[in-house]
């Protein structure tokens, strides 16, 4: 580990301050989100023990320094504030670790223990997005952002393609993931300072549905703003980095994101969005009550791909998986806490389970209730935004950014039916969802809003909307 990583580690807070006292509450919140996320250093182990707070991850660090920024430069904005019912699946998956500690005896001061850290990591951006984001213009500044950090990290990601990842381990003097896993076929899949490369591609390919949608729709027409580069090389040249980056079931993802939001705009239907919506929820469903062992997804997948390797890898995770709900069964409503108690051992406790997808991470340590609450946190704002949006809007220069995020926000839950991992602008926009859809002119077609014009390059402040 070199110095860096207690530089970069605490200078975000600093940073943060900076750039709250510097700029607009609403840019500074997406440069810290935008910069933490994609260059602060990756770590599965605790760094610094300081006494109640979590400063561990770099989840901790970006959302502490969002907060910090808030709490010192713009104060007055936590007045606004006003708790509504959408706001209820995040509260409860907050709360959901510290009902499954007390559900199995582990005690108050154990839940408060890991309460906090799901808080810090998923409340605050949340909040950020309730408070900062809940407009359609705000919702494109922060897409633009996202798009903008994917583009930054392109060269290096193409560089890692080549001499394998090492931006992690040249900067910060390790590697956090297992290093075997980078190689894929006569390259390497790039995960530059993220923990996984896997991580950087569900990033990437949000980025790309962003940017194609910007473009698409003309939100933004011609050059991006801050950078002054084309649009359409831009968003064709990231596509490309996430069509080689060996990370088949991004690509997938986003492929699906932007066929049915075509599909969406040209036939002026909703059907297709409220289809990636409840998708990943029939999945789960399915799986949790044990009803679908999935052994015909294996099949299809053997049909579709003709890969051994990958039907392998498929089969794999649902056998676990299948493991790991029978034990999670035995617990159903709060689960079994932390400390690996929900995973499966042989009589000489040795585990003999792996555990892949939030999803059943979830189920087994918190339970249905954590479970449900995940998934609401996630994908009620997208459905609420595709029920609410009248269908001839989806494709306007003004929507389309916010339009784009619920669909992100849909492919990060499918992602997360086979992966674990986590992304905070995602969480920013999931708060300024909420937002927008108490804004009672957001979808009238009367509305000011609904004579907007296409936007023009650059970013013009708007007003909160709680």
């Amino acid at each position: 580990m070199t110095p860096l990583v207690h530089i970069a580690m605490f200078g975000i807070l600093f940073f943060s301050v900076y750039l709250f006292g510097k700029y607009p509450p609403r840019t500074a919140a997406v440069a810290v989100v935008v910069i933490g996320w994609l260059f602060l250093p990756s770590s599965q182990t605790a760094i610094y023990s300081i006494p109640g707070i979590p400063f561990h991850m770099k989840t901790n660090a970006l959302c502490l320094a969002v907060l910090l920024g808030m709490a010192v430069k713009d104060p007055g904005v936590f007045k606004t504030f006003r708790f509504h019912w959408l706001d209820l699946p995040m509260a409860c998956w907050c709360l959901a670790p510290f009902l499954s500690s007390v559900s199995n005896g582990l005690g108050p001061y154990d839940g408060c223990g890991a309460a906090l850290p799901m808080a810090v990591d998923w409340g605050i951006p949340y909040l950020a997005g309730r408070l900062y984001f809940g407009t359609y213009d705000g919702l494109k500044e922060l897409g633009l952002g996202m798009f903008i950090g994917a583009l930054v990290v392109a060269p290096l990601a193409l560089i890692e393609m080549i001499v394998s990842p090492q931006f992690h381990i040249i900067f910060y003097g390790y590697y956090p993931h297992d290093f075997s896993q980078t190689k894929r076929g006569v390259g390497y899949r790039p995960s530059v300072f993220m923990k996984h490369g896997l991580e950087l591609a569900i990033y990437n390919a949000s980025a790309v549905v962003m940017g194609w949608q910007l473009f698409l729709r003309k939100s933004i027409v011609r050059v991006i703003p801050l950078l002054k580069v084309p649009l359409f090389p831009a968003v064709l040249g990231l596509s490309v980095i996430l069509l080689i980056s060996r990370s088949s079931g991004a690509l997938m993802l986003c492929l699906l994101a932007l066929a049915m939001l075509q599909v969406a705009v040209l036939f002026r239907t909703k059907l297709p969005l409220l289809l990636l919506v409840i998708l990943p929820l029939a999945y789960m469903n399915l799986r949790a009550t044990g009803a679908w062992d999935g052994q015909n997804l294996i099949e299809a997948s053997k049909k579709l791909t003709g890969n051994e390797e990958r039907v392998g890898s498929l089969s794999f995770r649902l056998f676990n998986e299948n493991l790991l709900v029978e034990k999670a069964r035995l617990r159903p409503v709060f689960g079994w806490a932390g400390y690996q108690r929900s995973f499966v051992t042989d009589e000489n406790g040795r585990f003999i389970s792996v555990p892949d997808g939030m999803w059943i991470l979830t189920l087994g340590k918190n339970g249905l209730f954590g479970l449900t609450a995940l998934g609401a946190s996630i994908l009620l704002a997208p459905f609420l935004f595709f029920w609410k949006c009248p269908s001839r809007r989806l494709g306007d220069p003004l929507v389309a950014p916010a339009t784009a995020f619920a669909t992100c926000l849909c492919i990060f839950m499918a992602d997360s039916l086979f992966n674990a991992f986590y992304n905070p602008v995602l969480m920013v926009a999931a708060g300024g969802l909420s937002s927008l859809l108490l804004s009672p002119a957001a979808f009238s077609a009367t509305g000011p809003d609904a004579a907007a014009p296409a936007i023009a390059p650059g970013i013009v402040p708007a007003t909160r909307v709680i």
